[in-house]
């Protein structure tokens, strides 16, 4: 009967510390994934930042280019309603005058535009 007992106590003993080996490995699992959940909570966070900045700038491109549509629909406008051959013949000072100014502003926007886009690029760039 004793023997028994001790038999009972050994299986027993050994059981706990199997347990014990099994609860000390779930815990260090546990503990890992909690800073995998951490990491993924971070990039999911990361991202959404990123497609918020996307998305105002997707925005802002579309408003800028309708803009330009809509200006480039009046000037397509104006050359359909004036013959710039005749008026060209017949007032060349006005209108060498006009275009002189208006190249001149489109040179200037071009210059704008590719200072802008260099401030774009030069403020992307790694460090």
């Amino acid at each position: 009967m004793n023997q028994l007992f001790i038999g009972i106590i050994l299986v027993l003993g050994l059981g706990g510390y199997y347990l014990y080996n099994e609860n000390i490995t779930l815990k260090e699992n546990n503990a890992k994934l909690e800073y995998a959940v951490e990491e993924q909570k971070a990039a999911m966070t990361a991202m959404k930042e990123s497609y918020e900045k996307q998305g105002k700038a997707l925005l802002n491109m579309s408003r800028a280019n309708a803009e330009i549509e809509k200006e480039k629909a009046e000037y397509l406008s104006i050359f359909a309603r004036h013959n710039l051959d005749v008026l060209a013949l017949k007032k060349p000072g006005m209108i060498e005058l006009r275009f002189n100014n208006a190249s001149e502003k489109v040179m200037e926007g071009l210059e704008d535009d590719t200072e802008k886009l260099y401030n774009i690029g030069a403020d992307n760039t790694p460090e």
